[in-house]
């Protein structure tokens, strides 16, 4: 079933999108069956037409090949909308969870400064002294991570004392690509605390070797504690021993 046998006779548009949208989120139709009514959704056009198209990124469907496939071409449809899309994307960002593809798009249509924008008003609502605020708070970090911005580095750097060591891994790994006079006293940091976990304190040794940060200002208090499968070099930049 098409776009026009959804219309023919009808001029009801919000009822023929919910239409369209329930067949979309049924994770038991065929993928076939799927496209089409992304298909059918692009041909409409409309504002509530986009905003159920989006919700396939919250469906998961059996077969992590097939959902990530139906995802990337829900994806490459947004583009139809053009600046259209600009608004709904912020939306759904702001209040949804699945924002890695939403957020793709955004960026396509309105460039990264909107985008980090849009990122950080989401992660001023997530609340991780809950499991779903958690959650939430974990998929902003991880799409932040993709962005080198002052502002970002500045929200992953108060994310390294989150309550959640998983926020924290997050958070180090974002900030690793930043220049090592930013980010090398909040390395040490991790690795010096007693109380941080053995994996964060990893995680931190094994990016400061891969992106050889500078940590000579901190060679002497992070050598007696230091692994013993790392050394330091003369420039004061972790070796494997």
């Amino acid at each position: 079933m098409g776009l026009f046998d959804f219309f023919s006779g009808s001029k009801d548009d919000t009822k023929s999108i919910d239409k369209i949208k329930r067949r979309l989120m049924d994770q038991y139709r065929q993928t076939h069956e799927r496209y089409e009514c992304m298909d059918d959704l692009a041909k409409v056009g409309t504002t509530p037409a986009l905003e159920a198209l989006l919700e396939r990124f919250l469906l998961r469907v059996s077969g992590p090949t097939i959902d990530e496939q139906e995802k990337e071409y829900c994806y490459k449809l947004i583009g139809s909308w053009g600046e259209a899309a600009i608004e709904p994307l912020k939306k759904f960002i702001l209040t949804k969870d699945a924002v890695y593809f939403p957020l793709k798009a955004l960026r396509d249509l309105a460039g990264d400064e909107v985008a980090v924008e849009t990122l950080l008003h989401a992660i001023k609502d997530c609340d991780p002294g809950y499991h779903e605020g958690l959650d939430r708070l974990r998929e902003i970090v991880s799409n932040l991570r993709d962005f080198q911005h002052e502002r970002v580095r500045d929200v992953l750097v108060s994310l390294l004392t989150s309550r959640s060591s998983e926020i924290r891994f997050y958070a180090l790994d974002g900030l690793a690509a930043y220049p090592s006079d930013q980010v090398g006293e909040y390395f040490a940091a991790r690795m010096l605390d007693p109380e941080e976990s053995q994996r964060v304190k990893a995680l931190a040794y094994e990016l400061a070797l891969e992106h050889g940060l500078d940590l000579s200002q901190w060679s002497d208090q992070l050598t007696p504690n230091m692994p013993p499968s790392y050394v330091f070099d003369a420039e004061g930049k972790l070796q494997r021993a």
